[in-house]
């Protein structure tokens, strides 16, 4: 019995391997891979506890291979988020977490974090240092408070493991308080994909870089199947030209489209300029970000965040009205003829429909459409974030060493 148990092993190790090295591409030279993974029914009979008296033992099958190049899968939560799966200290403890590109600081909620006293920690994946091995102190206070949200916590440092890799000593922040609003959220936290600006605190992707082989630069890819919950790819260390749109040339010959690189400022955030706005109405074109205006990318919502009067002035064309949260609805019946907006970046104009700026909603025989525009006042005038709303069109790309990030044309 034990030999045909371990001979049925083997063969479909082998059979594995074979898989993946085929999945392997010579241009990426990295695997693209599934966050979640289900067990087979072998091997949940090799791990039945009633196998354990022939002492076998999988443990080893499930470490981490030393592959260079990842690529975590996002899910899509109410049309409205972006998330993905991680798992903090040892042994593990999991947690739908946001990849935001707006943000440096990852963190995730705390034990400590009581429900009954904060409304935001109800209904999620909470992190206890206590039942770690791997979980060293810090103990720097940390506080975030903008007036509106107020986020307080202490720093720590961690294993965050991730798809088939992980980092060690790890900082991070167990957040002991967030505001009410995190309740209607599925995130327990963030994993902030943000730029090392000083010393005084380095992002995720950095630690990967110091500890792996991985080269220097990562790229996301979203999703625009909204009837899909997965919401795309975050790929470390490779661009997959899969998800570069191609045109044909002259020659009737299939084309990638070029990658528009941009300059991106000494800042935490992935921060460029944009040249310039247009809402193409066909009645009265409205011109925005006139001279040139500030531009962040914020993997984490489907949000596009601008100036209050500018937003108003968009909402005015859309002939939309207040809802709720400081959203925006506008009429389902005219999403098609709505008016295409254009960001142009480098030089070159990205263009979103209407479809692509607003968001349906259905409960029941009840449905809205929610505009994807936000007006801002956290940021300074001028100054744009530009989520899912947007980058669902495009495919980014974030080069660290370069101080550069990349605009295409999704596929």
């Amino acid at each position: 019995m034990v030999f045909k148990v371990f001979r049925m092993f083997i063969m479909s190790c082998v059979i594995s391997n074979i898989c993946n090295l085929a999945a392997r591409t010579e241009e990426q030279k990295g695997f693209t891979i599934e966050l979640k993974r289900i067990k087979s029914p072998f091997e949940q009979h090799l791990n039945a506890p009633n196998l354990t008296k022939y002492g076998i033992n999988l443990d080893w099958f499930y470490q981490k291979s030393s592959q260079t190049n990842d690529s975590i899968a996002l899910y899509r939560y109410l049309d409205n988020e972006f998330y993905g799966e991680i798992v903090v200290g040892k042994p593990g403890q999991k947690f739908n977490v946001a990849f935001d590109t707006s943000y440096p600081i990852s963190w995730v909620l705390s034990a400590r974090c009581f429900s009954w006293t904060n409304w935001g920690c109800m209904f999620h994946n909470k992190y206890d240092d206590t039942k770690s091995s791997t979980f060293q102190k810090d103990g720097r206070p940390y506080v975030a408070d903008d007036g509106q949200d107020k986020f307080t916590g202490i720093y720590a440092y961690e294993k965050i493991s991730f798809a088939h890799s992980n980092v060690t000593n790890q900082s991070f922040v167990e957040m002991e308080q967030v505001p009410r609003s995190l309740i209607f959220s599925k995130i327990d936290g963030i994993l902030g994909l943000g730029q090392k600006f000083n010393d005084s605190y380095q992002p995720f992707f950095y630690t990967l870089m110091n500890q792996s082989n991985i080269p220097p630069l990562f790229s996301i890819y979203l999703n625009r199947d909204r009837q899909s919950n997965k919401g795309g790819n975050i790929m470390l260390g490779f661009i997959n030209k899969k998800h570069i749109r191609k045109h044909m040339s002259p020659n009737n010959i299939p084309v990638e489209d070029e990658i528009r690189y941009l300059s991106v400022e000494p800042s935490f955030y992935w921060q460029f300029k944009i040249d310039g706005i247009l809402l193409n109405d066909t009645k009265s074109p409205v011109k925005l970000c006139d001279n040139g205006c500030t531009g962040i990318t914020d993997t984490s919502s489907n949000k596009i965040l601008g100036p209050k009067e500018e937003v108003d002035e968009i909402h005015r064309v859309l002939k939309a009205r207040p809802f709720f949260l400081n959203r925006w609805r506008v009429d389902c019946d005219t999403v098609n003829k709505l008016p295409k907006l254009f960001f142009t970046l480098g030089g070159e104009d990205f263009d979103l429909k209407g479809t692509d700026y607003t968001t349906k909603m259905s409960y029941f025989s009840f449905t809205i459409c929610l505009s994807a525009f936000v007006p801002q006042e956290m940021y300074p005038d001028n100054f744009w974030v530009l989520g899912g709303a947007f980058l669902s069109q495009i495919y980014t790309i974030y080069n660290v060493e370069e101080k550069q990030i990349g605009f295409v044309r999704a596929a």
